[in-house]
């Protein structure tokens, strides 16, 4: 895309799920041209489970371009074959890519790879500490084909040290670090936390920082360079307070569920409808005759204990008692409303649909229509800043499973199309999955 930041880059994407993928597309966003890397034949996770289905017949091929409707603003059908190109967890984390399938693990395949990499600046690698020196495409050996490589690769616990080839997902470090039991309720005991993949959001945002920041350091000195980002590490580096607190005072942090323990009122507060809620918080004296104000100033508030922080957090079971009565008068939207005009901090618990309708959003372009070849038309949330002079785009939809085979391997890299072909008879590309694919944990 011409005039974004990072047009005339080129990174090879070999990631998967949330963090890597996300990742890569903010450079692509930029203006990158990114090229993701899928295994093959192995399913990749980040497609449906269902991709093992047999495709049906004449739809092993996806289009080399986009449908004639597509143009028009039209949508696929979505009853459309190939499961593994619709799935919304895939769509989430991957745009703005050109999109390869290929057995790295196979010669002719490592040989393509290395070709690929001898003409590209960064490669972003989201597998197990150890496995890209035992696939043959560590750094060490990168470097012999490209010798000004930005590599990063993000494990749970980093490239090198005791941990080295221990294998997890973002569940693994949320839990590792302290993180999952922080954010559990103080009555409830860790099996009732739900998962949470919190690493995978922080390090989306870690990843293209630390790659543009490399190919800036290129620029300045001819050097590329490894980068080796621990995904716990990351996490830890989010709450650094429980261990400052440990480390200087010997004091164990403890679970809080939505409760600040330094200030009150602070909290989930449930609103007048079955399962809706609003969020308050009070920080200072000031923020608390806010409140009084905007609740109409009650007499149950009227006392001198409230006047000051300690005394609000030693009456918080009182004071959340009486706001409680409040917010269940009223909306999520119409607590919002009410506080945030007195500058109290207060917002909605929002559902999905409630973001989607979300008047602000909207009128900033937060989501944005795209329209994809198999899904049609949806919306999807917008890069998550924005440049006045190169705002980050759209400018490609979510690849299709190999659909840039041709155009990467033979259009970019010089493979014949006679050598294509067979590399598809071989096996060592493709573009569908069959049933006896099975994704390897």
């Amino acid at each position: 895309m011409k005039g974004l930041p990072l047009e005339g880059y080129r990174v090879v994407d070999m990631t998967e799920v949330w963090a890597g993928p996300f990742g890569t597309s903010q450079l692509g966003d930029l203006g990158a041209d990114v090229i993701r890397v899928e295994s093959y034949p192995r399913v990749a996770q980040s497609r449906p489970a269902q991709a093992r289905q047999a495709p049906l017949a004449g739809q092993t091929t996806p289009p080399r371009s986009l449908p004639a409707n597509v143009g028009s603003g039209g949508a696929a059908p979505l009853d459309a074959p190939r499961p593994w190109d619709r799935a919304s967890g895939y769509h989430m984390t991957n745009r703005n890519k050109l999109g390869i399938c290929m057995n790295v693990l196979d010669p002719r395949g490592r040989e393509l790879f290395y070709k690929l990499i001898s003409v590209s600046d960064a490669f972003v690698i989201g597998y197990s500490a150890g496995t890209a020196t035992r696939m043959g495409i560590d750094y060490q050996t990168l470097v012999q084909h490209k010798p000004d490589l930005v590599m990063l690769s993000f494990a749970a616990w980093g490239e090198q040290g005791p941990y080295q080839g221990y294998s997890t997902i973002g569940s693994g470090p949320d839990a590792w670090s302290g993180h999952h039991e922080l954010r559990r309720y103080p009555d409830l005991d860790p099996s009732s936390v739900p998962g949470g993949l919190h690493v995978d959001a922080i390090a989306s945002m870690t990843i293209p920082y630390a790659v543009m920041a490399a190919l800036h350091s290129r620029e300045r000195t001819g050097r590329g360079q490894f980068i080796d980002l621990s995904l716990a590490e990351v996490l830890m580096n989010h709450i650094p307070q429980p261990f400052l607190a440990w480390s200087m005072n010997s004091e164990l942090a403890q679970p809080i569920g939505n409760v600040d323990p330094d200030i009150a009122p602070t909290g989930c507060y449930p609103c007048r409808d079955e399962d809706t809620w609003a969020v308050i918080v009070v920080r200072t004296d000031e923020q608390w005759r806010s409140l009084r104000i905007g609740i109409g100033d009650p007499a149950w508030a009227d006392k001198p204990e409230y006047d000051t922080v300690a005394g609000r957090v030693r009456s918080r079971s009182d004071i959340d008692e009486h706001l409680t009565r409040w917010t269940r008068t009223m909306t999520p939207d119409e607590v919002f409303a009410k506080l945030q005009a007195v500058q109290v901090p207060a917002g909605p618990v929002n559902h999905v649909d409630g973001t989607l309708g979300d008047r602000h959003l909207n009128e900033r372009g937060f989501y944005r229509w795209v329209t994809h070849p198999i899904t049609g038309q949806y919306r999807r949330p917008a890069p998550p800043y924005t440049l006045t002079r190169t705002p980050a785009q759209f400018w490609r939809h979510t690849n299709l499973l190999g659909e840039h085979n041709h155009d990467v391997l033979c259009g970019l890299l010089g493979v014949s199309d006679e050598e294509y072909e067979d590399l598809i008879a071989r096996g060592v590309v493709g573009n569908s999955y069959r049933p006896e694919f099975a994704i390897d944990g």
